[in-house]
């Protein structure tokens, strides 16, 4: 598959895949696994609260309604409206600038009507109190506002647009509890206490900072203990694109008209409260002993300064909700949470839906490119590693910064983009790959493979021209020995041979051409470019040497004979690639390099040599192999001399064991002195080239004019 396919399909793939688990994601879909990883993102940032924010929260606990049972109130629960009175009158004492209730007093007390006015008594002579309401969709809830109940000082301006713009549900209350009139008139102000819906499926993650009630704004109860706190009791707030703006206080509107909480981390010192929390019952008591004189537990003075929030926490009392950091939390830390962030003006705002569809494409197209673009199942397991990470990586960093950074959606954009690149792929290219592998696993190392894997291309029908090292092996005396053996016993002795030959190649990861009966053609530096081609093939030659000595017993034993072979090595340039027709091709490789290393495996029969490697292969070794040269000579088909080297060890500080004698005897040849120098090769033993340079040079002396240049002219192959 080309390049050019291979592009488009990674970023159509890419693009398709982002913009189904986008289309996915609007309609809901992901809405539970979103919220999980929200979740866990509030509890790994999770702070605890600063020593010195000014918030307090007092809570009916336990510890409470056993301390109500021993002072033998009348009932249970409800108590009696005149219960709270100390508790308002304590932070009254204490200086708090607001008491936000988050209990609804909708039914006369079970006491009569003293203990209702004692109640409201208490609340009309408290500095700031905050009454709380909350939208219903109760029958017997009032659908307008009560006549004789003061809309309250808070408005919203540019509401009207804001709501049709985004068409945000839940801002809008069709019907609305309010505290009886007695207690309501009794209030500073009004503070709804709706939180999240889907409380009651999963964790609060978010709160309405206010909602409209028959053309009034009504906000939240914890923004209006602060807006009553700060004296902002005419508050005139104003929607700006997608926030809300209430003086220096900035609130990002999630597209849900809701804003995000991010809660702090649950305080062991406050019994795994958010916030400094006392009993109520402490409370109580401590009210109590100030009114006799008495020194109270606890200290009027933390309160000095500070919005004072009272709530329910027994368990009986069904005021518990989950929360992203704790499981069990009273309701009355919601609305302290939410005043938390007006405080530290520190609230999370939704990411762009555009600029997040932007980075799934992005993140899903290089997902599908890097799929299509890099084979191999180790390497494609590397980029799964790498992709499927970012987003989640993103959703944490963003969260860090204060961007609530949808995480599911761009992960599944990312995995169906992996899988469905990883599908093509495997449709399109593992047929190709397939081929590949039964074509030329025989032939090339698996290195090699590997890498023609990653680009086909290379083995494309065609030529180009390469400089490439060639070697040729042949056994000696094979056709009479063919001759005389049983077929099946020379086709065994024959795979054998070959085996081990090809081994020795591929291992150095040379690409084997071709079998012609018992000789092997081989060739380095392509489809691959190997910049030590000459020394791999050199190294091959020396290993295919020492190969042999493990046939000889058993060949031996099958034929009389010891196996022994010829190798010829040249380097040049060659035209290289697939020969043949689109049906059947080889991939090989054509010029005088190869004839010419098929010339230098012949000169062995000359010399008594192993292996033999051409001047031009040779000086491409760099001195690491050991070696010695042996002559020149001109083959047939060629004029000019060829200097050949006979490599005889891998290890290049190894020495041979004619050592100076050959060197210095080759030197004599050089300088004309024959007599000398056949002399010295003479005092050579058991060296067939020492051997070969007697002879000939016993033939030159027998002439009328004995010289001769050093140059062996073959006649023959």
């Amino acid at each position: 598959m080309n390049t050019t396919r291979k592009l488009t399909a990674g970023l159509v793939i890419g693009a398709a895949c982002a913009l189904a688990a986008w289309v996915v994601g609007l309609v809901g879909l992901l809405n539970t696994p979103e919220h999980i990883t929200w979740d866990a993102r509030q509890r790994f940032y999770a702070q605890p609260v600063d020593k010195s924010l000014p918030i307090r929260v007092i809570l009916v606990d336990e510890q409470s309604l056993e301390w109500a049972k021993a002072m033998n109130l009348p009932v249970k629960w409800p108590w009696p409206y005149e219960v709270y009175t100390p508790i308002i009158d304590f932070c009254r004492t204490g200086g708090a600038k607001s008491i936000a209730f988050d209990i609804q007093f909708t039914e006369p007390g079970r006491f009569g009507p003293r203990d209702d006015q004692i109640l409201a008594g208490t609340i009309a002579k408290a500095p700031d109190f905050v009454a709380a309401v909350a939208p219903g969709v109760e029958t017997s809830s009032p659908a307008s506002w009560p006549d004789d109940l003061d809309r309250p000082g808070f408005t919203v301006k540019g509401f009207e647009g804001y709501y049709k713009s985004t068409n945000v549900q839940g801002l809008i209350a069709e019907r609305c509890r309010f505290p009886l009139d007695l207690f309501a008139k009794s209030a500073t102000t009004l503070g709804h206490i709706a939180i999240d819906p889907q409380a009651k499926k999963s964790a609060v993650r978010k709160v309405r900072p206010f909602i409209r009630f028959d053309g009034s704004d009504i906000p939240t109860l914890g923004l209006a203990a602060y807006l009553i706190g700060t004296g902002q009791t005419q508050a005139e707030a104003r929607i700006v694109g997608d926030e809300l703006h209430i003086g220096e206080v900035t609130i990002p509107l999630g597209n849900d008209g809701r804003a995000h909480l991010r809660f702090r981390k649950p305080n062991k010192a406050e019994n795994g409260h958010l916030y400094k929390t006392y009993s109520a019952a402490a409370v109580i008591q401590s009210q109590l002993r100030l009114a006799a004189g008495e020194k109270p537990s606890i200290d009027p003075a933390e309160f000095r300064g500070c919005y004072v929030f009272f709530g329910l926490s027994a368990s009986g009392l069904y005021d518990i909700v989950p929360t992203p950091v704790s499981p069990l939390s009273p309701g009355v830390e919601i609305h302290a949470t939410f005043l938390d962030h007006v405080l530290n003006n520190d609230f999370t705002r939704d990411a762009g839906p555009m600029w997040v569809l932007l980075f799934a494409l992005v993140v899903s197209v290089a997902a599908g490119l890097a799929v299509v673009f890099i084979p191999g199942l180790s390497r494609l397991l590397v980029v799964y590693l790498v992709a499927l990470p970012v987003p989640v990586v993103m959703g944490f960093t963003m969260f860090r910064g204060g961007v609530a950074w949808p995480i599911v959606w761009p992960s599944l954009a990312v995995m169906i983009s992996l899988v469905g690149a990883t599908v093509f792929s495997l449709a399109t290219e593992g047929k190709q790959r397939r081929f590949i592998r039964r074509a030329f696993g025989h032939y090339l190392s698996p290195t090699v493979i590997e890498q023609v894997l990653a680009d086909p291309s290379l083995l494309r029908l065609g030529g180009e021209r390469r400089e490439v090292t060639v070697m040729f092996i042949d056994l000696e005396g094979f056709t009479s020995i063919a001759e005389k053996l049983d077929a099946q016993v020379l086709a065994s002795l024959l795979n054998d041979y070959l085996s081990e030959m090809s081994e020795a190649i591929l291992k150095e990861q040379g690409t084997l051409d071709k079998y012609q009966g018992d000789a092997v053609m081989a060739f380095w530096n392509a489809p691959l470019d190997q910049p030590d081609h000459a020394l791999r093939a050199c190294r091959a030659a020396l290993r295919c040497k020492d190969r042999l000595a493990a046939l000889r017993r058993n060949w031996f034993e099958q034929t009389g004979q010891e196996p022994r072979i010829r190798i010829g090595v040249h380097t040049g340039v060659c035209i290289v690639g697939n020969m043949g027709s689109k049906q059947r091709f080889d991939y090989t490789v054509l010029g005088d390099t190869a004839n010419l290393a098929s010339r230098l495996e012949g000169v062995n029969k000359v010399f008594g040599t192993t292996v033999l490697v051409s001047e031009d292969a040779w000086s491409h070794t760099d001195g690491k192999i050991a070696g010695r040269t042996i002559g020149q000579v001109t083959v047939v088909g060629r004029v000019e001399p060829i200097r050949v080297f006979e490599p005889y060890s891998l290890d290049p500080n190894a020495d041979h064991a004619t050592g100076d004698a050959f060197r210095s005897a080759m030197s004599f040849c050089g300088e004309g002195r024959l007599v000398d120098a056949m002399h010295r090769f003479q005092e050579i033993d058991n060296d067939p080239a020492a051997r070969a340079y007697v002879d000939k040079l016993a033939s030159v002396l027998q002439t009328a004019e004995p010289k001769w240049d050093g140059v062996w002219e073959l006649s023959h192959k």
